[in-house]
């Protein structure tokens, strides 16, 4: 009966893990690491017009993501202000009017509150088994529109060996505008997904001797 109790302690012990994980703070930096980048996409729901790709970095070093159960919390910005294929006639592409040739407009994505965690749903599998989705609220400016949106965003955690770099919060979110919120005036709809990586707080740097 002692090794039985003795292993259900140990078994309760070590099962929280997940749990810890979940609760866990993470920094939305352009600071660390170097390559860290963040992406925004825009597509037409009918193909009509070929999609536009923006990544960028992080706009600042003050973004937070906690995954506390109790009270999930979310703070950061995107500044995505490099477009793909910018050159040419972007009369083909979703966000055509607002972008002339080389002269892109930066997107730049401020998220400034996380609603409540929502598991995995049943029968899950792969890297969904152990993802959870939470809407943010905030604000998408582009071209000097600024629209309030609300994504519904999936966390993926990723829990490797090695550097402080192998743990990490990885976030996809979702949502869609009408085309008029862009001033856009061929495209009923738009749907917007965005992507960044998010790394534990790092200790602060030893001062140079």
């Amino acid at each position: 009966m002692k090794i039985h109790a003795l292993f259900f302690l140990l078994l309760t012990l070590s099962s929280p893990i997940r749990a810890q994980d979940a609760a866990a703070s993470f920094t939305v930096t352009s600071a660390f690491p170097k390559y860290v980048t963040a992406d925004i996409e825009f597509r037409d729901p009918t193909g009509a017009k070929w999609p536009n790709f923006f990544h960028g970095k992080p706009a600042n070093d003050s973004g937070v993501i906690n995954l506390s159960a109790a009270s999930p919390t979310a703070s950061f910005a995107l500044l995505c202000d490099k477009m793909a294929q910018d050159r040419g006639d972007q009369s083909r592409r979703v966000l055509g009017e607002l972008c002339p040739p080389e002269k892109p407009p930066a997107v730049t994505l401020t998220v400034a509150k996380m609603g409540p965690l929502q598991a995995a749903a049943a029968g899950a599998k792969g890297k969904d088994k152990d993802a959870s989705t939470a809407e943010l609220t905030g604000t998408l400016d582009i071209a000097g529109r600024k629209i309030p949106v609300k994504a519904t965003t999936t966390f993926r955690r990723h829990d490797g060996k090695g550097d402080e770099k192998s743990r990490a919060l990885m976030l996809d979110g979702n949502f869609t505008l009408k085309g008029s919120d862009l001033g856009l005036r061929t495209v009923a709809q738009v749907n917007v997904r965005f992507g960044l990586t998010a790394f534990p707080p790092q200790p602060a740097a030893a001062p140079k001797k």
